[in-house]
């Protein structure tokens, strides 16, 4: 179930919608349903850090690699 970003057109309010099946979108303010669906931006990955450097995606250090692409998870 995503969550949606709308601004109405309205009172032009922007709010977060967790959207379920048939769910028909208002506005928690004023309750008009002439809103418009947002282009999101995706979360920034933080790596674990809190943000405070880059984040890293690779194997732990001094691994031989990880995960089971690379058959690090023993299964292969």
């Amino acid at each position: 179930m995503p969550i949606y970003e709308y601004h109405c057109a309205k009172c032009a309010s922007d709010f977060e919608l967790l959207v379920r099946g048939e769910t028909v979108i208002a506005c928690p303010d004023c309750e008009s349903r002439k809103v418009e669906r947002l282009m999101s931006r995706p979360a920034r990955p933080t790596g674990g850090n809190g943000g405070s450097g880059p984040s890293n995606f690779g194997p732990p250090s001094g691994g031989q690699g990880g995960g089971c692409g690379s058959g690090g998870c023993g299964c292969h």
